[in-house]
Formats: C-alpha cells, structure tokens, sequence
C-alpha cells in the first residue's frame, strides 16, 4: 500500500500482518465495535479491547495517539498512555493494544535522515534499561468494577472518566506523599516507595509513608464516594481494596522515557496477589505481607490475618490488616 501520510501495520512480523492507510485529516478510531456514524475505524474484535479504544488523530505536526478512556489501556513503546492525553507519533513507535501490536510507519518522517549521532540517541531510546530495587509496593482495586460495568453497559465512557478522576485523587495523594505511580490500568491504580540497597532505615520509611498512603487514600475514597460529581453510581458505592508488599522489584525503563519506570518481579506480583485476598466481607480493606509488617509494627496498629497460599509462592504468605496509625 502507498500512502502519502502513513499507516499502521497491524500485528507486524506475522502471517496474519496486514496494512491500515492513515488519510490525510481523517482520525482513525481503534476498538472492538464498528463505528455505527460511518466514521474511519480498525476494528479489533478482542474482548480485552474496548468497544471505543483509543484513535490515531492528524495534527500540524504529524499523527498523535490518543487512549479513549480503555478499560485495560494503551501502551507507545512499552509505557502506558494516560487517557485523553495525545502522543505525538514517531516512523517506528509501537503501539500495544492487548495482544495487538501496531507498527507506526510515516514515511514523510524526517528523522529518516537522521546523522549517526541522531541514530545512535535513537537506538539508546529503543533500549530497555533494568536496575534493581527496594520499594514499597501499592496496588489499589476499585471493588465490583466489572458489575458496575455491566450496569451501566451503554454509558461505559461514563463509568471510565469516573473511574479517573478517582485515580486522578489517588494519584495526587500519592504523589504528596513522596510515591510515584507506576500506572493506571481500568479499575486499578499501582505505585510505589522507593528505597536502596544499603540503610535499612530508607526502606523502613519507605514503607511507612506508603502505609501511612494507604490510610490517607480510604479517607479520601470515602470523600470522594459522598460526591455525586466525583462517583455519580447511587447503587454502587465507591471503594478502593488496597495491598502493600515490600522487597527486591526490577525497575524497567524504556530508554530516555520520562515515565515511571515499570516494576517487574516476584514483589510486584505478589501485591496484586495479595489484593485479590480481600473478601466480600471486608470490602476496602488494606492488607500487606509480612516484610511490610516488620518494617511498620512500631508505627502502626495492625491485625495478623494468619498465613495465607498465594500462587508463584512456595511458602504460606503471612498477612497483616492495617488499621490506623499507632
């Protein structure tokens, strides 16, 4: 296919790899639905992909992507897109809608004629930087997001742009109280402290201030969900169930990116692990493993839920209910 502006080169590499002309001024919606209006769409029929995903949109300077408010998000080149925010588009980038990958290719790009040096700062960008670790992990779950999507089937970009602005609130709180958030991804929300390898002290205050986090995030769920304007679902009340696991992550970076590095290993698993534990009937609980506990038992007031078997793990997993600051 020749294009004068571009296009996308659906699952690249592969016998099923197939070309989507991007038009000159015409946007290009991406999702799982086809576009009822007429309106230019690729259409992925994948469950984990949004019926209205994301779109590719012309710009003065060239394409930019766009993530709709998708349950389960975007990635360009490996970092996921903050929804509603435009990217500008580069000859190369790769975008990750699920298990789809789309091959940009602009062929008007001119960092085609880029020297070597140029290259070279290229190739640095494309290279995926790892270095261990310690954090205090956060993972934070709205509750019954999937029946609440349900409920309101014909108004999903309602529930996402609410679903948002609570993470909006979080990750603000959050970031007050020195985390960073790694990501935000459909209904759950993930950061983390960060500490050293060497004082046992910076990994101590790591995990307080994340504790001391969690504690200030239900206060302010339970704000948030009084607020019709912030949570509109009067048959579905707002809260957030909350999992804190301290140890050893590999901090991934994608070159020069200025995202927060992605947290890969058995620590960050076992945060997620930990949250799907909470049970109907404790909904908005924060729990945490037991590496955690010893690094926060002076500080604060905490239950022991006794042992627990959580996959990828060979022993039982001490848990521990946090209740308030001591």
């Amino acid at each position: 296919m020749e294009s004068s502006t571009g296009y996308l080169v659906v699952n690249p590499g592969t016998p099923e790899a197939y070309l989507v002309e991007l038009e000159d001024g015409k946007v290009l919606e991406i999702g799982r639905r086809p576009n009822p209006s007429g309106q230019r769409k690729l259409v992925l029929p994948i469950p984990e992909i949004s019926g209205h995903h994301a779109e590719v949109r012309p710009v003065p300077d060239g394409w930019t992507i766009r993530d709709l408010g998708s349950t389960n998000g975007t990635r360009l080149n490996g970092d996921w897109l903050q929804p509603g925010q435009e990217y500008l588009l580069k000859n190369g980038d790769v975008i990750k809608i699920a298990q789809v990958d789309l091959l940009v290719n602009l062929p008007n790009d001119t960092s085609g004629s880029r020297t070597q040096a140029s290259e070279e700062e290229e190739h640095e960008k494309t290279q995926f930087h790892i270095k261990l670790i310690n954090a205090t992990i956060l993972v934070g779950d709205i509750r019954s997001f999937t029946s609440l999507m349900e409920s309101y089937s014909s108004k999903p970009d309602m529930v996402m742009q609410a679903a948002q602005k609570v993470f909006q609130s979080l990750g603000e709180e959050i970031r007050k109280q020195h985390g960073q958030v790694e990501k935000i991804a459909g209904d759950a929300i993930m950061a983390y402290w960060q500490g050293d390898d060497s004082p046992h002290s910076e990994t101590n205050m790591c995990a307080y201030q994340a504790c001391y986090t969690a504690l200030q995030l239900r206060n302010l769920v339970q704000h948030l969900a009084q607020r019709p304007e912030s949570w509109p679902f009067p048959g579905h009340l707002l809260q957030v169930d909350v999992a804190l696991a301290t140890g050893p992550v590999a901090a991934g970076v994608l070159g020069s990116a200025q995202a927060n590095p992605a947290l890969l290993g058995d620590t960050a698993n076992l945060a997620f692990r930990l949250e799907k534990l909470i049970g109907e009937d404790a909904p908005g609980d924060i729990i945490m493993d037991g590496a955690t506990y010893e690094l926060i038992k002076d500080f604060f007031t905490v239950k022991s839920l006794g042992p627990f078997t959580v996959k990828g793990r060979q022993r039982p997993v001490d848990v521990y209910r946090l209740l308030a600051v001591k």
